[in-house]
């Protein structure tokens, strides 16, 4: 999506850039923010503004049942989450599954699948589930006023600056 073309509502072009990044080889940047948006999500329906490991695994369990995650738990994805934005690795699966295999595009296509103790999906097809589910939750959420409030908050595009800081000029904020 091009700057200019950026929507008010900060969460879009979020979801719009972690398919991007799967679709054009930045796998490991588009695999670690799709495992975050749970997170993201819940933290915007928290009154804190704050999501732990329990509203994650809360938000994976109402959000995801039909989304293609028939062979992890919530459990999974919260340490697959935790392992690559802390520790660079898919954490420590000690749930329904020992190994989780990603495959680049290019090569066969995988969807929520199972071989063995191993959890194997497509990198495009993992980051588009998960996106849709993000997507289909903030639609059921987004005037929601707490969600509204916390939205302000996110990081988004203010494309004339930010007033007093830096005018005249797009900047992330």
């Amino acid at each position: 999506m091009a700057l200019q073309e950026q929507t008010t509502l900060p969460l879009y072009p979020l979801l719009e850039q972690i398919n991007a990044a799967a679709k054009n080889g930045l796998h490991l940047i588009a695999i670690g923010m799709a495992s975050a948006l749970p997170t993201i999500c819940a933290s915007l329906a928290a009154e804190n503004g704050r999501a732990g490991g329990k509203e994650y695994k809360n938000w994976c369990t109402e959000n995801l049942s039909g989304a293609g995650f028939d062979f992890v738990t919530a459990e999974d994805l919260y340490s697959i989450r935790c392992g690559v934005l802390h520790q660079g690795r898919f954490g420590d699966l000690q749930h329904s599954v020992a190994r989780v295999i990603f495959a680049p595009p290019g090569g066969a296509s995988f969807t929520n699948c199972q071989f063995g103790d191993a959890y194997v999906y497509g990198v495009v097809e993992f980051c588009e589930n998960l996106c849709k589910a993000a997507f289909k939750w903030y639609e059921a959420n987004k005037t929601n006023p707490i969600v509204e409030a916390n939205s302000k908050r996110m990081m988004q595009y203010y494309l004339d600056g930010l007033p007093p800081y830096i005018v005249g000029m797009p900047v992330i904020a």
